[in-house]
């Protein structure tokens, strides 16, 4: 049987109520996965139940083709998967297990046991079988279960780089307070910026920036701001089998990439841009294209109060914090920095249609929300 269909009917039978006891989990969940994930349950030097351990033992321990076990499973029944015997999975970690897994059949957790910090802290993922998609759900299990996986190190590998990545976002989230801090102290003018952008959008009236400057500078941290991470759910997951933990820079590119669509009109030709910075560098491009002489010019009439907003290093653009500079490549070397607040964009392309003697509202024709 395909995994995913015994995944669909395992949990169908969860929602019956069949599993009556942690025995009926091992047998009728438990192994079962195993033996779809390539595993031999009649061979005992791939699993073997009831492994002992001094003063305890676990329920399945599987072997990757070595006599140390790869992976240690405890069984519960179903609704007391909170009730893990954590003694045992200490005892675990110690013994250098790479993967412990915790399940009372419809909640499963994966444990990292090398890894640093607490019992909580060592689990690097949890998945439901009801609530979530059978085939993120076979992702996880081929990710840290299958056989050929854990016998040539690459479960391990997964489920290692997947603590590490857990564990960098953690001391990120304790880190963002001090960050918040700086900002509001010592705000960017992109922050100022945007918030007198959207309460003129609010209110009809503008904001000074001094008001903005004292209104962040009265704010603190909430409570919750960096406080400990617990390990993804299930929907964490990207989509492929051979998945990798989602990276800081893919929540950061996509939550950029997202906003209002711009409709727009350059050169006579009608456009749709993804968002206003998409439609900045789109347009600044086609500038750029038939009047490459014109930029340098261009560059100086769009410097903004205190840093360039075109140029041709990251450092130019922003030279007191290059780190900040979010930059596009238009053509022949030429950056645009994207990290400015609508009315700035929509500055740039007037004085970009400026120096290049075009006329706005004719050979270009642009509306950007809040400029």
């Amino acid at each position: 049987m395909p995994l995913q269909d015994l995944i669909n009917s395992i949990r169908a039978r969860l929602k019956e109520g069949a599993y009556q006891n942690e025995a009926a989990v091992s047998v009728g969940i438990v192994l079962p996965l195993l033996r779809e994930l390539g595993w031999d349950d009649a061979d005992p030097a791939q699993i073997v139940p009831e492994y002992a351990m001094p003063g305890a033992r676990v329920d399945f321990a599987l072997f990757g083709g070595i006599r140390q076990p790869s992976v240690f499973i405890e069984v519960k029944g179903v609704g007391r998967a909170a009730s893990g015997d954590k003694q045992l999975f200490e005892y675990a970690f110690h013994q250098g297990v790479p993967i412990c897994i915790l399940t009372d059949g419809r909640e499963w957790s994966f444990y990292y046991p090398p890894g640093e910090g607490d019992y909580s802290q060592r689990r690097v993922q949890k998945i439901h079988l009801i609530d979530r998609d059978e085939k993120q759900i076979e992702q996880t299990f081929r990710r840290y279960l299958q056989r050929e996986r854990v016998r040539t190190g690459e479960a391990r590998d997964a489920v290692d780089l997947d603590f590490r990545d857990l564990r960098s976002r953690r001391e990120a989230a304790r880190n963002i307070p001090s960050a918040w801090r700086s900002l509001v102290e010592e705000p960017e003018e992109l922050l100022i910026e945007l918030l007198q952008d959207q309460t003129e959008a609010g209110s009809g009236a503008r904001p000074s920036s001094s008001a903005v400057l004292n209104f962040l500078r009265s704010l603190q941290p909430p409570e919750n701001i960096g406080q400990p991470i617990s390990a993804p759910e299930l929907k964490a997951l990207p989509g492929s089998s051979e998945v990798k933990p989602p990276k800081e820079n893919d929540v950061i590119n996509s939550s950029r990439s997202s906003g209002r669509q711009v409709d727009y009109e350059v050169f006579g030709d009608k456009r749709t841009a993804t968002s206003a910075k998409s439609a900045l560098v789109e347009i600044l491009t086609e500038i750029a294209t038939r009047y490459p002489e014109k930029m340098p010019e261009i560059a100086r009439q769009s410097r903004g109060k205190s840093r360039n907003h075109l140029a041709r290093t990251p450092e130019e653009i922003y030279p007191k914090r290059p780190d900040l500079a979010r930059a596009e490549e238009l053509v022949d070397g030429w950056l645009i920095g994207t990290n400015i607040a609508n009315r700035e964009k929509l500055r740039i392309i007037q004085s970009a249609c400026r120096v290049a003697g075009l006329t706005m509202g004719s050979d270009v024709v642009i509306s950007l929300p809040n400029a």
